[in-house]
């Protein structure tokens, strides 16, 4: 059997390379949009990048 703290481990890895998955699809999407860079979803997009960046290394400096 897989004691707690090893599925609680597993758990957040999980979780951590799902966000960085995410991110890496907006920045994508981001890069794609460069034509319409003065829209506001790409306004919107680029804050929740950068939004999500910043959680994705807190999440890994608090887990690590």
């Amino acid at each position: 059997m897989v004691s707690d703290q090893r599925t609680l481990s597993i758990l957040r890895r999980q979780l951590f390379i799902n966000t960085c998955t995410f991110l890496i699809m907006v920045v994508v999407v981001l890069h794609v949009s460069v034509p319409f860079s003065r829209t506001i979803l790409t306004f919107v997009l680029k804050i929740l990048t950068l939004m999500l960046a910043d959680n994705c290394f807190e999440f890994h400096m608090f887990f690590n």
